[in-house]
């Protein structure tokens, strides 16, 4: 006959409860030990009826049988073996409480008291016996990173997924014996990841100001929150945590807020539970606000970038404006030179100088504009990245791309037309000057 391990459930449970054993359990087994003679014979009934391997020992650490379950030889250790599956499978609420706190990292977990199925960012809970495909959520900011931790042992969690439900709780979850016990476990986690350092001594503080100082997370935080209460922790949390680049931002605002809010109390459940709402609405206001600073920043560098674009392309069109000028008076120069040939007794080489420095009136304007058109394109590569990287590439392309590039394509051919005809008409000057 197989054993349920609801029923094993419930009879270790209870035993703990009452304070008749204590419960260490791990993935393969079960031991419960400080068994009385009554107890320990009615949980031998219990395993008997089953499959599963089981052994008994007395207080001298010996084989003991049904029939040696006297108080002589109490108090007794059972050690039940559990089956292996491919998931974490709980039987107890100690055993419970103890792999939560443990960080087991089996992400589906099945256990045996459990009616009501529910899901964190991290791990699944079923009823023991059911199958469920599961996916985490991506990575969090890791809480220690933003809480200081004074304590010995460190007591802050480095992954809050495990803590967060991925939706509010309701009544029948609420209702679950077993999903209390991580009530109980995840209130106390969230409060410490929402708070600004953890003393020695394990109290949070918040440093304001004002600065405030409550009472280290203690047993029964769920049932003082309520499931009203515990909903909107967890959605503050969730609020903090859910963006990993935004972490710090919104926990540093959730902690002024805080601070300005906190009820005059020393009891963290009770202070959380009083104002964690107002304080969550608080911090977003001022996350929105801090919002839209950057947003009013963003736009302003916008429109810095817009002006320096266009004075980019005015630049270069008042550029390749010059070269044009330069090239008509350059070629009005060579034709008045060769008409003063014609009625002169100016020397030839005189008439020639003229024409080169023409020429090289034409290659200096060229130049110019063709220094300033790298220089500009190389400091827009340059400060993309340091200044503008906000900006979408899309948007970029259209805002300071494609007109500078069509006002460099400009300018690139006045520039190659103008070098081609004032050369040329260089040329034939010099050729009309040679001539007999």
């Amino acid at each position: 006959m197989a054993l349920s391990p609801k029923a094993l459930a419930v009879v270790v449970d209870g035993f703990v409860a009452q304070g008749l054993a204590a419960v260490t359990e791990t993935p393969s087994a079960l031991t419960v030990s400080r068994l009385r003679s009554e107890e320990a014979i009615q949980l031998e009934r219990v395993l008997s009826d089953s499959n599963w391997p089981f052994q008994i020992v007395d207080r001298a650490h010996e084989h003991a049988e049904r029939a040696t379950l006297t108080v002589d030889y109490a108090p007794f250790i059972i050690t039940v073996e559990k089956p292996i599956g491919q998931s974490l499978r709980v039987i107890s609420s100690s055993g419970f409480a103890a792999f939560l706190l443990q960080d087991q990292a089996d992400e589906v977990w099945e256990i045996a008291t459990l009616s009501t199925p529910f899901s964190t960012m991290s791990k699944s809970f079923a009823p023991w016996g059911a199958s469920a495909l599961f996916t985490p959520a991506s990575p969090t900011k890791n809480p220690r990173l933003l809480v200081r931790d004074h304590t010995a042992l460190g007591i802050v969690t480095s992954d809050i997924r495990c803590w967060l439900l991925r939706e509010p709780a309701d009544r029948p979850l609420w209702d679950e014996p077993i999903f209390r016990v991580f009530a109980d476990l995840s209130a106390q986690a969230l409060m410490r990841a929402l708070s600004g350092e953890i003393e020695s001594d394990g109290k949070l503080m918040f440093k304001g100001p004002p600065r405030i100082q409550l009472d280290p997370p203690k047993e029964g935080a769920a049932d003082e929150f309520g499931l009203r209460g515990y909903n909107e922790l967890r959605a503050a949390s969730v609020w903090v945590y859910e963006t990993n680049l935004e972490a710090e931002r919104r926990h540093g605002l959730f902690i002024a807020e805080f601070s300005h809010n906190h009820p005059l109390t020393s009891s963290p459940a009770t202070a959380f539970a009083a104002v964690v709402t107002n304080v969550l609405d608080g911090a977003r206001l001022a996350y929105q606000l801090s919002l839209s600073d950057l947003t009013r920043e963003a736009i302003k560098a916008q429109g810095d970038l817009r002006k320096a674009v266009a004075d980019d392309t005015a630049k270069l069109a008042d550029s390749a404006r010059q070269i044009s000028a330069a090239v008509a008076a350059a070629v009005a120069t060579c034709v008045g030179l060769v008409a003063a040939k014609i009625g002169t007794t100016t020397p030839h080489w005189v008439l020639q100088m003229v024409a080169v420095v023409a020429a090289l009136y034409v290659g200096s304007v060229i130049a110019n504009g063709w220094i300033f058109m790298a220089v500009q394109k190389d400091l827009r590569q340059k400060w993309r990245s340091r200044l503008y990287r906000f900006i979408p590439e899309p948007d970029y392309e259209a805002m300071v791309l494609v007109p500078a590039g069509r006002a460099e394509a400009m300018f690139v051919v006045t520039a190659i037309a103008g070098g081609v005809i004032a050369t040329l008409v260089v040329m034939i000057s010099f050729l009309i000057f040679f001539a007999p």
